[in-house]
């Protein structure tokens, strides 16, 4: 990290720093006294949220240990906690005097001092006692023996001793914490000591003590966390872990074994690294994974070579060499049924069927017993199956010189045909207005589901129609038919407004496997 920058966090810091100072040569009224004590609150949380961000990177810090060696991570950790120590030292006598001030100042017992809100301090505007307290008492002026020259001494200590751990790693951190100046007051070139505690009011002393605790936090919090970078100079981090097989290859022979290695990958979304193939140049890559497409031109045994470049946290790139080979091979025999994964009984189900450097006349494709297979001029196949019939094969074999061998063997499933599903005028149930019953053109409809690719179709051969009047009911069949008969008609007409009428035991004519349907039952209110 650079020396001569400043966080966003220090330049805030300082800026509140210079607001003190001013606040500190005004001959103050009481209402920017008592916005002393609102600052100083707004230090203290500061400083709470300090202490977290602290307290957390030690945390990450004994969480390193899972993933690194205890000799990497202790020599940092151990330099951490040494800052922690010199941190704590340096809080603990500021606010101990702190605490000593207030006390001294409203004449109270160090345990209420200690948690007094500035609001309530006596002799806000007095700068006599506090200048007593910290430049005069255990020497002069500010002098060896002065609790402001110690508290200088030890801030001198504390920055030192971080510079010093810092550069024995070659790293520098900006601070704060100054005490060198120069500091001015007027005309007047003052040290550090008068320009913090001579004749500043007790209000604002206080408040800058707080302040500077601040910047202790700051500079132990920026410290820490480059020795916590450090841990990780020259590693990667990765965000995502998964579990890889790579088989020596994705063909295995039979009587041979599968050979294949098993591992952890780890992978690094957020970076991106550069792969290249051999032949091919860089490849896409994508969430931190490189994609490789090849189009497999010929048989055999084929051979990918490349390397993957990535770039550490440290900014070091380093290039890890890979290859791999695969297997082409001619497809084997293939029997797919181009419109379902069943065969339909009745039903003239296609089928392609195809091997892989064998021509088609090569080929001698034979269903078993219950079905039949009839060639097409295009070279693919139909496959008509008797409706009692549940399974068939179909075995294709290839004459590869003067043997034949079997390429495949498929069984299939037979299915009955599906039932289609009755509507009057497009509905099943509901309210439907008179006339749209007695319509001449209106039939009932028997229509199969829209995802059934076949195009087949059934016709309605009877069915019946029952309604109510007057408590009495009244039955009407068709025998011959999908449309409605003239008494049905008349029934129609003579309903009532709100009356149900039903048409029941609806039947097709048999489809393809012989068989008729039946269809249930529509059920409507006139309107």
């Amino acid at each position: 990290m650079a020396g001569g920058k400043q966080t966003p966090r220090q330049k805030l810091i300082g800026l509140m720093y210079l607001i003190f100072l001013a606040l500190m040569a005004l001959n103050v009224s009481v209402e920017v006294l008592d916005s002393f004590p609102l600052i100083d609150r707004g230090i203290q949380e500061t400083n709470q949220n300090f202490e977290m961000k602290v307290d957390m990177i030690y945390d990450d810090f004994n969480a390193q240990v899972q993933n690194f060696s205890e000799e990497h991570v202790f020599p940092y950790h151990d330099q951490a906690l040494y800052i922690k120590e010199l941190a704590d030292s340096m809080v603990s006598y500021i606010m101990t005097n702190r605490t000593l001030m207030v006390s001294m100042l409203n004449n109270i017992s160090f345990e209420e001092a200690d948690t007094l809100d500035l609001i309530q301090l006596r002799q806000k505007d007095n700068y006599s006692r506090s200048t007593r307290f910290w430049m005069e008492e255990g020497g002069t002026s500010g002098g060896p023996g002065t609790r402001a020259y110690i508290l200088k001494t030890k801030i001198e200590h504390f920055k030192n001793e971080i510079d010093s751990i810092l550069s024995t790693h070659n790293q520098s951190v900006k601070l704060g914490l100054d005490t060198e100046g120069p500091f001015y007051r007027g005309d007047n070139r003052i040290d550090w000591q008068t320009y913090n505690f001579d004749r500043v009011i007790s209000v604002a002393v206080a408040t800058n003590l707080s302040r500077l605790i601040t910047e202790v936090r700051n500079a132990q919090f920026d410290a820490i966390s480059m020795l916590y970078d450090l841990i990780h100079a020259g590693q990667f981090r990765f965000d995502e872990v998964s579990a890889r097989i790579v088989p020596e290859s994705r063909i295995v022979m039979q009587g041979g074994q599968f050979e294949a290695d098993i591992f952890v990958a780890a992978i690094d979304t957020r970076q991106d690294p550069e792969v290249f193939v051999e032949g091919i140049g860089r490849i896409p890559v994508r969430d931190g994974v490189g994609r490789l497409r090849l189009a497999a031109t010929s048989p055999g045994s084929q051979s990918i070579n490349g390397r993957i470049t990535v770039r550490s946290p440290a900014g070091v790139e380093t290039s890890h060499p890979f290859r791999t080979q695969y297997t082409v091979e001619s497809p084997m025999a293939t029997i797919s049924p181009t419109r379902m994964n069943v065969f339909y009984a009745g039903l003239e189900n296609p089928v392609s069927i195809a091997a892989g450097g064998v021509p088609t006349e090569n080929l001698v494709v034979e269903i078993s017993e219950g079905g039949t297979l009839t060639r097409q001029r295009d070279g693919s196949y139909t496959v008509t199956v008797e409706p009692d019939v549940r399974e068939v094969s179909i075995t294709v074999r290839a004459r590869i010189g003067d043997r034949m061998e079997t390429m495949a063997v498929t069984p299939f499933r037979v299915l009955r045909t599906p039932a289609p599903t009755a509507y009057i005028a497009g509905q099943r149930s509901g309210r439907i207005p008179r006339q749209l019953l007695t319509r001449p053109q209106t039939i009932i409809e028997a229509r199969m589901a829209e995802d059934f690719v076949f195009d087949l179709r059934y016709e309605v051969a009877h069915f019946e129609m029952i309604t109510e009047r007057a408590g009495e009911i009244r039955r009407a069949n068709q025998e011959s038919g999908n449309t409605l008969t003239s008494e049905m008609v008349t029934l129609v007409n003579n309903a009532r407004s709100g009356q149900s009428v039903t048409f029941t035991n609806i039947f097709t004519h048999p489809g393809p496997d012989g068989e008729p349907r039946n269809l249930g039952a529509l059920s409507f209110t006139i309107e």
